[in-house]
């Protein structure tokens, strides 16, 4: 695959989130791409305490079915902009990586 091609970027997207069962797939690029989200990592601990604060959130909102609408959109919303600025940040690393070999 190019790294211009769609489909790579979000395989490697998709190994960071750990979004595949590398027992049952073999993904050529996850001998290469971590994932960030595996027990230790620092994308594992961040989410480790953003659960945390929802669990606290809803609480104190007396939530009985633990989940906030609002919050949930919060959350969507910025992974939705995580996604789209790494996909992004894929294509100008590609862009500039190019241009720095064609000096």
């Amino acid at each position: 695959m190019s790294v211009r091609d769609k489909k790579l970027k979000t395989v490697i997207y998709d190994l960071m989130n750990g979004a595949y069962n590398l027992d049952e797939c073999e993904i050529e690029e996850s001998k290469v791409v971590e994932d960030e989200f595996a027990e230790g990592k620092y994308c594992e601990q961040l989410y480790a305490q953003m659960l945390a604060a929802y669990e606290r959130l809803c609480n104190r909102l007396h939530e009985p079915s633990g989940e906030d609408k609002d919050v949930e959109i919060i959350i969507s919303s910025l992974l939705d902009i995580g996604r789209y600025q790494s996909m992004k940040m894929f294509d100008y690393g590609a862009f500039f990586a190019k241009k720095e070999n064609n000096q």
